[in-house]
């Protein structure tokens, strides 16, 4: 197999990875307003639980992707590590180490800082 037949199906592995994570989110988003709009049992409340999960990992996959790809990626890998749901912050924890594993220490530093921002309530939405 040659470098463009490489690059070709990491490009169609990332968009695989992004459409499945686009369609989760949808679901995830749906299920979330029927939840508030209705009253929810248990299985529709872990139902909702385990498509965030899945969200997330589909996240960690992408931010795989993206630390494969190269430094210059960084800030796209950031974006998508900010995407995750888990408010419990064992996925920001993968994420890092997702980040170390691939030697980018300055994108870990970042995920780490993230963290730490989400735990205290500074950056529930993502926003500063």
């Amino acid at each position: 197999m040659d470098k463009d037949e490489d690059e070709q199906e990491a490009v169609t592995e990332v968009t695989r990875l992004e459409h499945s994570y686009a369609l989760t989110n949808l679901l995830h988003s749906l299920a979330s307003d029927l939840m508030g709009a209705t009253t929810s049992t248990a299985a529709q409340r872990a139902a909702l639980g385990a498509k965030a999960l899945e969200a997330d990992k589909l996240l960690l996959q992408l931010l795989a992707a993206e630390c494969v790809e190269g430094e210059e990626r960084g800030m796209k890998a950031l974006e998508i590590v900010g995407l995750m749901k888990d408010e419990s912050g064992r996925m920001m924890e993968a994420a890092a180490k997702v980040a170390s594993r691939f030697g980018r220490e300055v994108l870990r530093t970042r995920i780490e800082e993230l963290a730490e921002r989400r735990v205290v309530g500074l950056d529930v939405d993502g926003d500063e």
